[in-house]
């Protein structure tokens, strides 16, 4: 008999999320010892997660729309839900839903309740901050282990409380550089060989701060911006992009670990981060990496690789100005080996194994 998981994250659409892509990496469909599901919102079977999942065989259970209108059916299905299924590990990703999961998950006899932070923040507004703060002190209130993606994100969210930390992990080969990628990918945009090109992987939203980036293009004509990703903020970014013909937008694409090899620098303004996969993954092709500031300093893994600075535009214009176009020649640093997914999945199943023994 397996023991059974499920994963909850918020609400799904059609922008990537470095949540999403940690489930999609830590289930496995033939694993002897687990069965996973996903619970998660809205459920439309076109978004590309959701089809990743059905593909794949791993059950989905939807749960309404994160709406004020829908908070009490949320309550009532979720109610339904552990009264009548067997749990034997709850790992909840979200912190909107998590005390709501979290106080079922315990009133029905599920042992092991978990909390995975994956921010350094609650929220990019001060008034959804004070929401999560509360939600999140809700959640903690049932749960039995505090995970969070880096030492920084658990530090802000946990205080002083405990918690363990599950690095983000990666199947790092996959995004190794490749000359065969970088040439598909600049043929595909239209974009010579030896043209710089600063790219971005992330949702299009305001936390990741697209904005700044077009910022420094506009002052930068000769260098590609090319931001992958779908979001919520697209129709605006774009809109501030009129007339600027060196900043690309991709959409969402199935093949993202081939624009890493395509990119000279990895540009990273986000405003708050817990431990984004995308700085590991742009490592991992021995992509040139500047970051804000604020974002963890364990994400720098090859030193020589990652610059840090405030968001002050002329710091990020000159950094890009003066980091020359890449060689075809980028080894995989040994550093980056502690992120392979294969040894990173095992901890997390040691964590889930322990904390069912330690509850009988």
């Amino acid at each position: 008999m397996k023991y059974r998981v499920m994963h909850v994250l918020g609400a799904v659409d059609g922008s990537a999320t470095g949540v999403q892509s940690f489930i999609k990496n830590h289930i496995q469909v033939d694993d002897e010892e687990f069965e996973y599901m996903v619970a998660e919102s809205n459920g439309d079977a076109h978004f590309p997660f959701n089809q990743y999942l059905d593909k794949i065989g791993i059950k989905r259970i939807v749960f309404p729309e994160l709406k004020i209108s829908k908070v009490l059916e949320y309550f009532r299905e979720c109610r339904e839900f552990y009264k009548t299924n067997t749990i034997d590990i709850l790992h909840v990703d979200n912190p909107i839903t998590a005390f709501i999961h979290n106080y079922y998950a315990k009133k029905n006899g599920v042992p092991v309740r978990i909390y995975h932070n994956h921010n350094s923040q609650f929220s990019d507004t001060w008034v959804k901050s004070i929401r999560n703060r509360l939600l999140v002190f809700l959640a903690l209130r049932n749960a039995t282990h505090r995970i969070s993606c880096g030492q920084l994100a658990g530090e802000k969210i946990f205080g002083n409380k405990s918690f363990q930390i599950i690095p983000n992990a990666i199947q790092i080969d996959t995004f190794k550089f490749s000359t065969m990628y970088r040439e598909e990918i600049r043929k595909e945009f239209l974009i010579p060989e030896h043209q710089k090109v600063v790219g971005m992987v992330g949702m299009l939203d305001t936390r990741k701060n697209q904005n700044f980036l077009i910022e420094i293009a506009k002052e930068l004509p000769d260098v590609i911006f090319l931001l992958v990703g779908e979001g919520p903020n697209r129709s605006k970014l774009e809109e501030k992009c009129t007339g600027l013909k060196n900043v690309i937008f991709t959409g969402n694409r199935n093949d993202v670990y081939k624009f890493y090899s395509a990119f000279d620098i990895f540009a990273f303004p986000s405003l708050f981060e817990g431990f984004p996969l995308v700085l590991v993954e742009a490592q991992c092709a021995g992509l040139n990496v500047i970051m804000n500031e604020t974002i963890d300093v364990t994400t720098q893994i090859v030193d020589k690789l990652c610059t840090s600075m405030p968001l002050e535009k002329n710091k990020w214009k000159t950094y890009i100005e003066h980091t020359p176009v890449l060689a075809n020649e980028r080894p995989l640093g040994e550093e980056l080996q502690r992120f392979n997914i294969v040894e990173n999945f095992q901890q997390l199943k040691e964590l889930y194994k322990k904390g069912l023994n330690d509850a009988k």
